[in-house]
C-alpha cells in the first residue's frame, strides 16, 4: 500500500499511530481518527495504574472492589478487561497474573489492556468508514485491508528490525526489552522476565495477540512448548528471541515473514 492518510497522539504512556490509504475522505479519515483516539484517551483515564484516581488504582489499593462494579460507569469495561486477565492466567498456567504483578504483589491490567484497547479503537475506525486502516500502540498493531507490512524490533540492535512481516487483516504483537528494559512481571519466580528478549505473536485478533506474547515472556524458557502448542490450538504464531541474539519460531510464522520462508527452503535444499 504505498499512499497513506497518517495520524499520530501519545496516549497510554506511547505513541499511537493510524494510517489508510489516501484516497480516503480527508475529513472522514479526521473525524475517524480523533474518535478512535479519544477512546483510547478514556481507556487511559480508566485503566492507568499511574492516575491516583482512576478506577484501576481504587481496585489496586482496595477503594473499590471487583464486586461494586454493577453501578460502576466503566464497569462493563472493568469487567471485561477482569474477565479477559483471568482468561489469559488459565491459559498460561499462571505465567500472566495481574494480580500479582511487583513485590510485593499488587494489580496491574496493563499487560492486557493495551492490545485490548487497540483493538477497540481499530472497530471504530471501521465502524466510521475506513475498513482498511493500520493502527499502532507501540509494539502492538492492528490492520485490516491487503498489503501492510510491520516491522519488528531487534531488541539487539536498536533502530534496526529483526524481521519484517506481511499481514493482510490481522493483529501483530510485540513484548520484550527492545524500548522499556526487562519490564514484563514472572509472577511465580517474583521479579523480571529475563530469559527472553522479545516474543512476536500475530494472529486475528490484537486482545490475544498481546496477551499471549506477554505471557510468553513472563514463561521464558518453557515459552516455546506452550507457544508451539498454542499455534496448534488457535493459530496465534510466534517468533522469539533470547538474549544471546539466537531466533525461534512457530512453523506457521514462515506464512508471515518471506525471510523465514526462504529460510526453511534453504534448509531443506
Amino acid at each position: 500500500m504505498t499512499g497513506r492518510r497518517t495520524a499520530t497522539a501519545e496516549i497510554m504512556g506511547t505513541v499511537i499511530s493510524i494510517a489508510a490509504p489516501d484516497d480516503v475522505e480527508p475529513a472522514r479519515f479526521a473525524a475517524a481518527t480523533r474518535t478512535a483516539f479519544g477512546v483510547l484517551r478514556r481507556v487511559d483515564e480508566v485503566f492507568s495504574p499511574f492516575k491516583q484516581d482512576s478506577p484501576i488504582s481504587k481496585i489496586r489499593d482496595g477503594r473499590l472492589r471487583p464486586g461494586d462494579l454493577a453501578g460502576h460507569p466503566q464497569g462493563a469495561w472493568i469487567r471485561e478487561v477482569l474477565v479477559l486477565c483471568a482468561t489469559l492466567k488459565a491459559r498460561s498456567g499462571g505465567a500472566f497474573d495481574a494480580w500479582a504483578v511487583g513485590d510485593p504483589p499488587a494489580f496491574d491490567p496493563c499487560g492486557a489492556v493495551k492490545g485490548w484497547a487497540a483493538e477497540r479503537a481499530g472497530a471504530v475506525l471501521t465502524a466510521h468508514g475506513i475498513p482498511a486502516h493500520l493502527l499502532s500502540a507501540g509494539g502492538d498493531v492492528r490492520l485490516r485491508g491487503a498489503g501492510w507490512h510491520v516491522g519488528i524490533a531487534d531488541p539487539h540492535r536498536p533502530g534496526q528490525l529483526a524481521a519484517v512481516a506481511e499481514v493482510g487483516n490481522g493483529a501483530v504483537a510485540t513484548s520484550g526489552t527492545a524500548e522499556r528494559g526487562a519490564h514484563v512481571w514472572d509472577p511465580r519466580a517474583r521479579r523480571p522476565a529475563e530469559a527472553l528478549a522479545q516474543v512476536t505473536v500475530i494472529g486475528p485478533s490484537l486482545t490475544w495477540a498481546d496477551g499471549y506474547a506477554t505471557a510468553a515472556v513472563a514463561l521464558g524458557a518453557r515459552a516455546s512448548g506452550w507457544l508451539t502448542d498454542l499455534a496448534r490450538r488457535t493459530g496465534y504464531e510466534s517468533l522469539t528471541i533470547d538474549p544471546d541474539g539466537g531466533a525461534w519460531w512457530t512453523a506457521g510464522m514462515a506464512a508471515y515473514i518471506p525471510a523465514l520462508r526462504q529460510r526453511a527452503v534453504a534448509a531443506a535444499d
